[in-house]
């Protein structure tokens, strides 16, 4: 395939996601291990202080294959009654460019010292770029891309970004549901003549997780998240077995309707340190696109500082005029 009909087919599968059947929005084999990437409401849920960031490389050695970087952040507070977040991310896709933004808040709220119900928001904005510059037409030249809707300099748009989401948290399972791009707003980039408005669409996600011990030290976690705008499916279906907070190893399966199975992706997750926890995995594509790309890579690199260790009870000290 030559390089620059390479980048009209990533361009246009992004911009026209829907017709093409492309993802829905940018994809993650971690969601089992990060889930407040996508959901606000598990801002807090490990009851402490959580720093992460994941790098996901789709596609290698497909020509403007999307890269995907978030770095992201969560506290439990007390104080104020739950917990807040923050996350970066970054998502380019050949002459696209994607930056949001995005701040949250989450109430939480315990039930039985066993369950515990949190409702969250996240806003914040994105800030879309498209290089025109990278940009080649059937009929245009780098100068002029003989398109109305096209230019060749660059363009910026920003939109704003809503999401609310709602979980259940038991010892043994998590349940989530979230919707995002509540605002949905188009992008504009002004053409030569005419605005090109891509827009994206609501996103509605479901996820359920458990974690099973088997063994003294032994645990299985299955997995399964369903991706919808109401006009397509994705899913993703995981199980991780685990070792003590050492190692674990797994498989999850994407995109399986009644269209396409996307990827397979083996999955191994270790602990070198306390506390510390690196995920990797590599995404072995099973659709047409596997003649074109090695399939995908993606690292996450997690920090969690339990509240215990930060705020320990006093102690205490016997006053004899009152024994």
């Amino acid at each position: 395939m030559p390089s620059a009909f390479k980048k009209i087919v990533v361009i246009c599968l992004y911009l026209n996601t829907m017709t093409l059947y492309a993802q829905i929005q940018p994809a993650t084999s971690h969601y089992m291990v990060n889930p407040q990437v996508n959901n606000p409401a598990f801002y807090g849920y490990k009851d402490g202080y959580n720093f992460g960031a994941n790098y996901r490389h789709q596609w290698a050695n497909l020509e403007g294959q999307p890269s995907t970087i978030n770095v992201f952040a969560d506290a439990k507070l007390n104080q104020i009654h739950g917990g807040i977040g923050i996350n970066i991310s970054n998502d380019r896709l050949g002459a696209y460019n994607n930056t949001a933004f995005k701040l949250g808040y989450t109430f939480i709220q315990d039930f039985n010292k066993k369950i515990k119900l949190s409702v969250g928001i996240n806003t914040g904005a994105t800030f879309s770029k498209l290089d025109g510059s990278k940009l080649i037409t059937p009929e245009g030249t780098s100068t002029n891309l003989n398109d109305p809707y096209l230019s060749n300099q660059i363009q910026k748009s920003i939109r704003p970004d809503l999401t609310i989401g709602v979980a259940i948290i038991h010892k043994y399972i998590e349940i989530g549901i979230n919707y995002s791009n509540l605002i949905n707003l188009p992008d504009k980039f002004k053409g030569t003549t005419q605005t090109l408005k891509p827009t994206y669409g609501r996103v509605f996600q479901t996820y359920i997780s458990s974690k099973i011990k088997v063994k003294e030290n032994f645990t299985i976690q299955p997995s399964f998240m369903l991706t919808t705008d109401f006009k397509e499916l994705q899913t993703e279906i995981s199980l991780i077995a685990g070792y003590k907070n050492y190692i674990s190893v797994g498989l999850n399966a994407r995109g399986y309707n009644k269209r396409a199975f996307e990827s397979l992706s083996p999955i191994v997750v270790i602990g070198p340190l306390k506390n510390i926890c690196i995920i990797y995995s590599y995404d072995v594509s099973l659709s047409k696109l596997n003649t074109v790309n090695k399939g995908s890579h993606e690292i996450s690199l997690n920090y969690f500082l339990p509240n215990s260790k930060l705020y320990k009870n006093p102690k205490i000290v016997n006053n004899p005029r009152f024994l």
